[in-house]
């Protein structure tokens, strides 16, 4: 067998190693013509417990027995042989265990002859009516055309209406032409169910011998991570003999089936295209071990890279991937401890604050005996912390004993719950070194009037949000210009919000269905209203949060922090906003931008990733945005900004995200909308979303 990365980096695999990877893999045996024997509906048990023994978890089985799932019309075109597979030979618990019901493979609901139509839709019920009678938690049923409408109907239908358990798993086409997009049928079908709940819709992917054109581009493979794949399904006839006489993948399936590998609680299935069981008895065990041995390792091998870039959240036990979260509003609302020590595990965070600080002292604190410092929105004070070490570091290699530097340290928060915080730091961890103001920054002016406080040299903040600007930082640093010297240095000196349009059904359907429970309906959303006490009939003085334009349209006109996976990048970063400070020139906040994209691939646009980087001092900076990113800092996860609907571009097609952002008196807000200019020349715009800041609003 061919060695793989992993083989490099361990030794030669122990048996536990074996065994481990044999219980965290699973990959099911679709029964097949080759396996048909005399009353083999009844020896069900049999059957699997061999299969079992050759290292297969589950079977794939005809749920109208084989005789009746391998019926031929055109051979037999009287009746198809009625459903026997009785269920009393394995216990209930057995079936759903081992057992995926097989959808017979004659089924054509879509044929050409409106008859035979008609009829597959009737016996496609009664399979589907069996296997929820069997208790069987997954349906595999075939495409064998690009276009199924009337297949879509009655699955739509289904999953709608039945309140059943089972996932379908919808095995793709192989018998595409070579200009046809495997993954467009895909999405035309599960478009005509409706887009339902991938958790229980879901694609099964067919590597086959004559590979698709699908799968020999990368950028073609990389939308399939923004899917729901239940199952990879690998025909018998790709596996090659290795060196060691044994069934092998050759390398470019397994680079293939590796890239499609996204979690191993997906499944791998193992399709006989022809006998050769028949003549080589272990061959089956060579399937399933070569394809374990394929992808024992990638999960592995991800979390391994993850904690290089990812830091804590890669070794920690919480999984944050796909999590929606709302973004922060730190100026309008008052922050908790435990959010605040989250923030201040990040490692690498802190330490580039600190490298800023001391090389900002270089710049400003030449000659001087001492500087004036202002710690702007100071939290629980690990930034105060990382000053006064910049201050230490910067006398250690910059001054001599007898001409250290000094800096006047001014601690500015407005959360009074963090005041008690910043008292005990103070007393603690600084020696008294701070002066506290307990304050909003923006009332920082009058303040200094008042209490004659000095001018400063320099200010540090850490105020930006996912989306760089999205947590009101131009509006609060606005506020302090007045205050400063025309020499004042701040940090950051600059950020910049990116933006790239992203295909995720994961994402889409996960914002469409974050429904608030009944007791979470008051609970303030983050649109322009505040929620609203209903006294009436109906009610018993119950607060509401509602939306003029609905809850439905609410949840998607509004941004998301995401730690995302479950997406493609459908073009490169783009930089939207990007605001510099001191803003001595009183620059407006207020802007409007419109990106062009051009796409390269077929796809459905579900919204925009949002990052940001800045610029700390001179060279030292931070990133989220995927090229710059700063290894192992966690504060900051994605925006998500989404769109209403998944809308299709093709191939040549040229998107423009148009973005502003807005304000009043009382707070700000984006507005957005997506145009597409189509090769033939059509152009679509998408509704304007979160207009006048009815669903996302940042209060000021």
């Amino acid at each position: 067998m061919s060695k793989t990365y992993s083989d490099l980096i361990f030794d030669t695999e122990s048996t536990r190693n074996i065994d481990e990877a044999n219980s965290r893999i699973n990959i099911g045996w679709i029964t097949s013509r080759f396996d048909v024997a005399e009353h083999l509906d009844r020896k069900v048990v049999e059957f699997s417990s061999k299969l079992g023994a050759e290292q297969y978890n589950f079977i794939v089985y005809p749920v109208g027995g084989i005789i009746r799932g391998f019926w031929d019309p055109r051979r037999f075109p009287e009746a198809p042989p009625n459903i026997d597979l009785p269920d009393l030979q394995l216990a209930n618990h057995l079936w759903e265990t081992y057992v995926c019901a097989g959808i017979s493979e004659w089924i054509d609901c879509d044929s050409e002859n409106p008859d035979f139509a008609k009829f597959s839709e009737q016996e496609l019920i009664k399979e589907l009516n069996y296997a929820c009678y069997l208790g069987l938690r997954t349906v595999v049923l075939n495409l064998t055309r690009k276009s199924s409408p009337n297949l879509a109907k009655i699955i739509k239908k289904w999953l709608w209406t039945k309140n059943v358990l089972f996932t379908i798993w919808v095995s793709l086409p192989t018998n595409l032409p070579k200009n046809e997009d495997l993954w467009s049928v895909w999405a035309d079908f599960r478009k005509d169910c409706a887009n339902f709940n991938g958790v229980r819709l879901q694609a099964i992917l067919n590597i086959t011998a004559d590979l698709q054109d699908e799968f020999l581009e990368l950028k073609l493979v990389e939308r399939w991570k923004a899917e729901p794949v239940g199952a990879i399904c690998v025909h018998s006839d790709v596996f090659t003999t290795g060196k060691d006489g044994q069934a092998v993948l050759p390398q470019l399936y397994q680079k293939l089936l590796q890239n499609l590998w996204m979690f191993d609680s997906m499944r791998l299935l193992l399709k006989q295209i022809n006998d050769g069981t028949k003549y080589r008895q272990n061959l089956r065990r060579e399937y399933a071990t070569s394809l374990r041995f394929t992808v024992r390792n990638v999960t592995w091998m991800r979390q391994k890279m993850a904690k290089e870039t990812d830091g804590f959240l890669a070794t920690s036990n919480l999984d944050y991937h796909d999590v929606l979260q709302a973004p922060l509003q730190p100026l309008s609302d008052n922050l908790d401890s435990g959010v605040y020590n989250t923030f201040e595990q990040d490692p690498v965070k802190y330490q580039r604050y600190r490298d800023a600080v001391q090389l900002a002292f270089m710049d400003i604190a030449k000659d001087k005996e001492s500087v004036v410092v202002y710690l702007l929105g100071a939290g629980r004070g690990p930034i105060g912390t990382m000053i006064l070490e910049a201050e230490k570091r910067y006398n250690s290699e910059c001054r001599d004993k007898n001409n250290k530097l000094k800096i006047k340290f001014y601690v500015v928060e407005k959360n009074p719950n963090a005041i008690v915080t910043l008292r005990f730091m103070n007393e603690n961890a600084w020696r008294k070194r701070a002066i506290l103001v307990e304050s909003d920054m923006r009332s920082l002016p009058s303040l200094a009037k008042e209490n004659n406080y000095e001018q400063p040299d320099l200010i540090v903040s850490e105020l930006l949000g996912s989306f760089g600007d999205n947590e009101l930082s131009p509006e609060c640093l606005d506020g302090v210009t007045d205050f400063l010297k025309p020499t004042t240095i701040s940090i950051p000196q600059k950020y910049t919000s990116y933006a790239a349009p992203i295909m995720s059904l994961n994402m889409h359907q996960t914002i469409k269905s974050a429904i608030p429970s009944f007791w979470g309906k008051g609970l303030v959303g983050h649109g322009r209203n505040e929620p609203e006490l209903e006294e009436d009939d109906e009610n018993e003085g119950e607060y509401v949060q509602k939306y003029p334009q609905g809850m439905a349209i609410s949840r998607l006109d509004q941004i998301y922090v995401v730690y995302l996976r479950q997406f493609c990048a459908l073009a490169e970063n783009k930089p939207v906003f990007t605001f510099e400070h001191p803003n001595f020139a009183k620059t407006s906040n207020d802007r409007e931008i419109v990106l062009d994209f051009d796409i390269d691939r077929a796809a459905d646009i579900m919204g925009f990733a949002g990052y940001f980087d800045m610029i700390l001092y001179k060279n030292v900076m931070l990133s989220i945005e995927p090229k710059t990113f700063s290894n192992g800092m966690i504060s900051w996860f994605p925006a998500v900004i989404p769109l209403r609907k998944l809308y299709r571009v093709a191939e040549g097609d040229r998107i423009k995200f148009v973005i502003s952002r807005k304000s009043d008196a009382d707070g700000v807000w984006y507005e957005w909308n997506l145009e597409i200019h189509r090769k033939n020349g059509e152009i679509f715009k998408s509704p304007l979303q979160n207009q006048n800041g009815e669903s996302y609003y940042m209060r000021k």
